[in-house]
């Protein structure tokens, strides 16, 4: 097993549905940037998504102005809640934003079935929308495994390891596997206690 085995083992992986555009594409540009114009990126779930990476820039300032006026910073985020409930409700207007997969997540990639064969080595451009906050994410990744599953013959099972993924996004992701990580230990306390 290499370093790069083990780094990947070190990810906290969750099973999740999300909407999933995955494309092959040509090696040469592995490391490039996975919002470049080339790629086909839904332009609802974008939004959302810029929308957040804005928010996340001006954080710290709205933090500041909270700070010096509590009322003034109550306001702006009250208007920043507006604009992502409108961006939100605008991406889930989308039907095919609504087709959901399911998949095993983690920081450092995922896995999905697919049924199409993609050899090891193939690169790939992926949309990923994750639910309910419709949060786009735009990543380039790696098919490491391509397993033919036995009860389904047509499927296949990928494992795609990220190779680009910008850090705004990476945040974002790893933000949204802590959350169902809390929601599904939450759901396993209540089941043991009305099981009691």
């Amino acid at each position: 097993m290499n370093v790069n085995d083990l780094d990947r083992r070190d990810f906290y992986r969750i099973d999740d549905l999300i909407h999933l555009i995955h494309t092959p594409i040509d090696p040469d540009h592995a490391s490039g940037n996975p919002y470049d114009e080339r790629y086909p990126i839904p332009r609802e779930a974008l939004l959302v998504s810029q929308l957040q990476t804005i928010n996340n820039d001006n954080r710290d300032l709205l933090r500041l102005v909270g700070d010096s006026n509590r009322a003034l910073g109550n306001y702006l985020r009250s208007i920043d809640e507006k604009i992502k409930l409108l961006a939100q409700y605008i991406a889930s207007d989308d039907p095919e934003l609504q087709q959901k997969v399911p998949v095993t997540l983690s920081e450092g990639g995922l896995s999905f079935y697919s049924g199409e064969l993609l050899e090891i080595g193939t690169c790939l451009h992926l949309v990923i929308v994750l639910f309910p906050k419709i949060n786009a994410i735009a990543a380039i990744g790696t098919v490491k495994t391509n397993e033919k599953l036995e009860e389904h013959p047509t499927l296949y099972r990928l494992g795609v390891e990220f190779t680009s993924l910008n850090e705004a996004d990476r945040k974002q992701l790893v933000r949204h596997i802590r959350r169902l990580e809390s929601q599904g230990i939450r759901e396993q306390g209540q089941n043991s206690t009305n099981n009691n």
